[in-house]
């Protein structure tokens, strides 16, 4: 059963709902974090000058009723209401014992009145706050009671070295408390209200930026069906998509181009199949040719009676020269045939100086360019092949005896050799008297031979070339036949020594 695959859209979709969702939480977290840390440095500071006030008051009480018959009760009292003037704050009082003593409280007005009733906040953690408190101990406690946040601040009161009891401060935070949640809460509320506009700009963008993608899917479907003509793209559009689009239609372009290459290689190969066979038809022919003279002429000098010398003479020349041929030709296969057994295989190399080689095998064949009025101009840069000497030499030999046979008479035969990359390059250039092109890729084929030349002592059975490529392709180098115009150009690349 085939799973189902979530559209691209829909996955984009989600991918943006999750990443905002844990960034929206973890902002709303890190605002949280810096209000609650803003609101406590607040109550620190605050509560340091509250103990700060109401030290300062007791102190000056102390000093101004210094020697004062009051009794204790009066004194907790006047302590109460002044505490909560100088302050601000209601204030309460409870001995040694934890006992309550009494409350002031600071009306709206801003007057200070005296309620013998503790109220419900006091009661909060008061026992663990008077513990403290007896210990010389200041303790700041938060209290909540429904809406109201209350801080409260309890203060050890000494009378000289001796513990008497604590005051306790209350201070009112609410306001602060709910502006708080007041910003948490239309944060929470914009977040919600954003994500829902991106979420539905996400969903529409991803659906438009998708859409082109999935017309691409079907067009690359239809493609790999053989229905490329049915395939809609989108038009008209400059963005990455259409690049996209405009990339696929290059593709398909480049496609259709490789296959009608892969045809013509296709046809290339039949081609080359059909000439191999044509190879054991050829060598068939070509050893016939020369065995049939020779049996023809020793049939007539061995018939009984035969007295003719001239005759006698012509026919050992002529079998001389048949059979010269024949050890030439059969020489030519066998080599053919081991270079092609032996493959890529080759011979330990060794560095060849290209340029002495090229002017030494242009010296060799000057003699005969020179009776069809040819001249040879080598152009060669000081370079230094891998391979073997005896061999390439074979290579430049043939190359520049193919180019004085089938080159026009009176006419120049070019020999270039130049660096390129890590490769040497030899072209050897000659003037042919016909525009008529050869088979760029037969001429390397076995017993493939050119046309165009009146020559008669070319001598050729085609097997020239098929040496070349076989000898470069073993020293790891590639070699190319081109014609331009009424110029042939053969090229070998070779490997520099390094």
């Amino acid at each position: 059963m085939r799973r189902r695959i979530l559209p691209l859209h829909w996955r984009f979709t989600i991918g943006f709902i999750v990443i905002f969702s844990i960034s929206t939480g973890c902002l709303y977290m890190y605002i949280s974090h810096v209000l609650k840390e803003q609101t406590n440095a607040t109550i620190r500071g605050d509560m340091k000058k509250l103990q700060s006030f109401a030290y300062d008051h007791i102190q000056q009480d102390a000093l101004v009723r210094q020697g004062s018959r009051e009794n204790e009760q009066e004194r907790i009292t006047r302590l109460l209401y002044g505490i909560s003037r100088s302050t601000g704050h209601p204030a309460a009082y409870y001995d040694k014992e934890g006992r309550f003593a009494g409350e002031t409280r600071v009306t709206q007005g801003g007057s200070v009145i005296l309620d013998p009733l503790q109220s419900a906040s006091g009661n909060f953690s008061l026992e663990a706050d008077i513990a403290l408190s007896a210990q010389n101990k200041s303790v700041v406690t938060r209290v909540r009671d429904g809406d109201e946040y209350l801080i409260m601040l309890t203060i050890p009161f000494y009378s000289g070295e001796r513990y008497e009891g604590s005051f306790r401060l209350a201070s009112d935070y609410s306001s602060r408390y709910m502006h708080n949640r007041a910003i948490l809460k239309s944060l929470a509320g914009f977040a919600a209200l954003l994500f829902v506009v991106v979420t539905m700009f996400t969903y529409i963008l991803s659906r438009r930026m998708t859409r082109p993608l999935i017309a691409l899917s079907h067009a690359m479907r239809g493609l790999g069906e053989g229905n490329q003509e049915n395939a809609v793209l989108p038009a008209g559009r400059s963005d990455e998509a259409g690049l996209l689009a405009a990339s696929f239609k290059q593709m398909k372009r480049q496609i259709e181009e490789q296959m009608e290459h892969l045809e013509a290689e296709r046809n290339r190969v039949v081609a080359l199949e059909q000439s191999k066979r044509r190879f054991y038809q050829h060598i068939t022919h070509e050893l016939k040719t020369p065995l049939t003279s020779i049996s023809g002429y020793a049939q007539i000098i061995g018939k009984p009676n035969f007295d003719d010398p001239v005759f006698l003479e012509r026919a050992a020349v002529k079998i001389k020269t048949e059979s010269d041929r024949l050890h030439s030709m059969v020489a030519q296969v066998l080599e053919l045939a081991r270079r092609e057994d032996e493959g890529q295989r080759q011979a330990a190399s060794a560095p060849v100086d290209l340029h002495e080689q090229l002017q030494a095998c242009c010296d060799d064949l000057e003699m005969k360019a020179a009776r069809y009025k040819m001249l040879l101009r080598c152009d060669s840069q000081l370079l230094t092949v891998s391979g073997q000497s005896e061999e390439l030499r074979k290579v430049w030999v043939n190359l520049l005896d193919n180019a004085i046979k089938y080159g026009v008479a009176g006419t120049d035969i070019q020999i270039k050799a130049f660096r390129s990359a890590e490769f040497a390059v030899v072209q050897v250039m000659n003037e042919r008297d016909t525009d008529k092109d050869a088979d760029e890729l037969l001429v390397f084929e076995p017993f493939y031979r050119a046309h165009g030349t009146d020559r008669s002592d070319t001598g050729s059975i085609g097997l020239g070339l098929a040496i070349c490529r076989a000898i470069v392709e073993s020293h790891g180098g590639t070699i190319v036949y081109r014609q331009e115009g009424r110029h042939v150009i053969v090229q070998a690349e070779l490997p520099l020594w390094t």
